[in-house]
């Protein structure tokens, strides 16, 4: 598939670029950092669980040796994380839940 360090990198620059997309999309009544915080778990959990399912998928079709050149792997990589981006930015959206009021 790749260089493993090169896959951090991409996804550390995705978490990057993320701080001002998540302070422009997050619901008004969210505070900034719990909006960035949400996206970042759903991303990561989504992202991982996307690339461990996918290249599983890949492995058992005789497909991995499809992912070793550019553009396959360029693929790979959209399949995960466009999905998981979508995620993220979904649940960034969502207004805060309040707790129920106990009196």
């Amino acid at each position: 598939m790749g260089d493993p360090l090169t896959v951090l990198v991409l996804f550390g620059l995705l978490l990057a670029l993320a701080v001002p997309y998540v302070g422009r999309i997050r619901h008004p009544a969210s505070k900034p950092l719990a909006a960035y915080a949400i996206f970042v778990v759903v991303f990561s959990v989504a992202s991982v669980l996307l690339f461990l399912v996918l290249w599983q998928i890949a492995e058992a079709l005789g497909m991995a040796p499809m992912f070793k050149d550019a553009p396959g792997a360029l693929l790979f990589l959209a399949l995960v994380f466009v999905p998981a981006f979508l995620a993220a930015s979904w649940q960034a959206r969502k207004p805060p839940q309040r707790m129920p009021r106990q009196d």
